[in-house]
């Protein structure tokens, strides 16, 4: 029998999809006192503290209807996701959401918007949306493929290993701006989910080495950004950089971004690469590193 421990990340994935159901599905914002903490902590753009405020901006963003968004809607609603995963007290869920591509009239490009909560005592205490406030999702067409995969686990699955293998990707690869060490890393059949960016390890090494025609340099003992979130079941490890930008007013003032990329790992190697990153709007690259935020 699971222990209360291991049951946890199954319960908490539970009580999250309840609350998409009950709120965003039923577009009842009055459930979310069901489901939140009175003192809700947001974390990002444009979304206010505590259960009430949180509904109450629910209820505008619902009377408006289903295009929008201040980052409240959990880029979700009755969508289902591509996958959930749950450690300790964090539940991730991410969603494909395909928006107009501004390249090409008419077409779409591939988009996975996250959402991360903590849970705390059965509610949800803490959340952590991938609100992009130049570029904000458009929920899909009815029927668009929902693209979900499987969590696979076994028992010889080091969820610390994987997540250590994310962090050190970034900082030898990126940080280091060094293509030739993403074979270190990542298998040769590396499968990426985003049609914007360059397909299998080949490409992404020519990506590396157009975005740093100057590199390498020396890889840094920690990463320039730390991760602000870094969730991991089975062999989904799923990472958020805390990249603060402009705000669109031209004020020059800065909102809280959170930059969310996936990864399956399989024998110690990236396999595949779902991005938080909308082709409309792709962050600025970040100044001094941002505090962690978990």
């Amino acid at each position: 029998m699971a222990s209360p421990l291991e049951q946890q990340p199954h319960t908490n994935k539970l009580l999250v999809g309840r609350f998409l159901t009950d709120v965003f599905g039923a577009r009842n914002a009055d459930a979310v006192a069901d489901y939140v903490a009175p003192d809700l902590v947001q974390h990002g753009a444009d979304v206010p503290d505590g259960a009430q405020a949180f509904a109450d901006l629910l209820r505008r963003d619902l009377d408006r209807g289903p295009a929008a968004d201040h980052g409240a809607a959990d880029a979700s609603g009755p969508l289902d996701p591509v996958f959930v995963i749950g450690e300790n007290d964090l539940v991730c869920i991410c969603h494909y959401m395909p928006q107009p591509d501004p390249d090409s009239p008419g077409r779409t490009f591939d988009y996975y918007a996250f959402t991360t909560y903590r849970i705390r005592d059965g509610r949800i205490a803490e959340r952590w949306p991938s609100h992009n406030k130049i570029a904000p999702p458009q929920l899909p067409a009815p029927g668009t493929p929902t693209r979900a995969t499987t969590v696979s686990s076994s028992p010889s699955t080091d969820i610390e290993a994987n997540k250590r293998l994310v962090v050190d990707f970034y900082r030898c690869v990126f940080d280091a701006q060094n293509p030739d060490a993403v074979k270190d890393f990542v298998s040769e059949d590396y499968l990426q989910h985003v049609s914007h960016y360059p397909p299998g390890r080949a490409g992404l090494e020519e990506f590396v080495r157009s975005r740093f025609p100057d590199g390498p340099v020396p890889a840094p003992a920690e990463p320039l950004v730390p991760p602000a979130l870094i969730v991991a079941e089975g062999d989904i490890v799923v990472v958020a950089g805390l990249l603060p930008q402009a705000e669109p007013d031209g004020s020059g003032a800065l909102y809280p971004y959170y930059v969310y990329d996936a990864y399956r790992v399989r024998g110690q190697q990236l396999v595949e690469h779902w991005s938080g990153i909308t082709k409309s709007a792709p962050p600025m690259p970040p100044g001094p590193p941002a505090a962690a935020g978990t």
